[in-house]
């Protein structure tokens, strides 16, 4: 299997994510994501504490559990009325409204070889955070 390139998650992590969790730069993030007019609007407060529920999870590597966390602070679960849980095991994880799209669910991907890295190139596209109508 060749390499999967983990550039432009890398770069949308560092620029998106992680800085939810950097306590020095929330000023600086908040005001640039508003400026930006991005199409999620996390609650940093929200994301430490499910951050601190999923932390010892082993089966997801730092940067996922910031991102799972991150999701569940803009309303993700909410939006789609469902659990964290039951994401990790739906077919139709990528878009959960379109249950006629099917792939493989988190915890399948997960679990082959390069699983991480291609479950991590798939998410930068997810649609909830690619949405045209703002936050």
């Amino acid at each position: 299997m060749s390499e999967i390139d983990l550039t432009e998650w890398n770069r949308w992590f560092n620029k998106f994510v992680h800085p939810v969790f950097e306590i020095e730069e929330r000023e600086i993030y908040f005001d640039r994501i508003k400026r930006l007019r991005t199409p999620f609007y996390p609650k940093y407060w929200v994301a430490e504490k499910f951050y601190t529920k999923i932390k010892d999870d082993n089966r997801f590597d730092n940067e996922l559990k910031e991102f799972f966390a991150f999701l569940y602070s803009c309303g993700f679960f909410m939006d789609n009325i469902i659990s964290f849980d039951e994401w990790l095991n739906m077919k139709s994880w990528e878009n959960p409204s379109n249950e006629s799209f099917e792939s493989e669910t988190i915890l399948e991907l997960l679990n082959k070889d390069k699983g991480i890295q291609e479950f991590k190139q798939r998410l930068r596209w997810l649609p909830f955070i690619n949405r045209q109508d703002g936050y």
